[in-house]
């Protein structure tokens, strides 16, 4: 566990142990919140390829180079497919009518969602930092593995589940993305030696562990 989990451990224990993501790994989660989580997460997705993008421009280390652009190529192929093959899936779902403004326009954006996506357009337009922006995507990706982690070591992760809640759980979990995740904390850690560089990036994994509490707060709760 990296300190910057440690100095978390509230805020990142209830990122990881949320209704949605529990009630997708049991799979007990309805249609419509699914698909409403995935058609926000859509947006967040082309945005998060961008300040991995920018991630890489920044690194001063060749091997960690190579890395994060291997993991671009990857996310654009495999997560991309996922979306685009589950929600064409989730159309003709019988309880979409709950959620029946959101599938007439999929431009609808919720404001939690908003203010997730103004974050990482200053990642992506603004920042200058490479520990601002590799702590960034490491709270991410960890709060991802963290929920499928946290519902293993519960037993609640159901077996036999349908391939719209499987192929988002294997997309975060699995030996090639636990290395992902293992490879920037060591990144951070590689890059925070200093008092001034921990406290930048402990306020960005904070940050950012609250904008994912708030995204599946928004996602679960929609209505519209």
């Amino acid at each position: 566990m990296s300190w910057l989990v440690k100095d978390s451990e509230t805020g990142f224990a209830k990122s990881i142990s949320h209704p949605l993501t529990t009630e997708l790994c049991q799979g007990d989660l309805a249609d419509y919140v699914l698909y409403t989580y995935l058609v926000q997460d859509l947006k967040f997705f082309e945005f998060g390829l961008n300040v991995l993008g920018k991630t890489l421009a920044l690194c001063d280390d060749s091997t960690a180079s190579i890395r994060l652009a291997k993991q671009i190529g990857f996310l654009a192929h495999d997560e991309n497919t996922y979306f685009r093959d589950t929600l064409a899936e989730l159309e003709t779902a019988a309880d979409l009518a709950q959620v029946a403004k959101l599938k007439q326009d999929n431009s609808i954006t919720l404001a939690e969602v908003q203010g997730y996506i103004d974050y990482l357009k200053y990642m992506t337009f603004e920042c200058d930092s490479y520990v601002e922006l590799i702590t960034f995507c490491y709270a991410m990706e960890k709060v991802y593995l963290g929920w499928v982690e946290y519902n293993r070591d519960k037993g609640q992760i159901a077996t036999g589940l349908a391939a719209k809640f499987q192929n988002w759980i294997d997309l975060h979990s699995g030996d090639h993305f636990v290395e992902w995740v293992d490879f920037l904390c060591k990144e951070v850690e590689r890059t925070t030696t200093t008092p001034e560089a921990r406290e930048v990036s402990k306020r960005v994994f904070d940050k950012a562990v609250a904008l994912e509490i708030d995204f599946f707060e928004s996602c679960y709760n929609y209505r519209g």
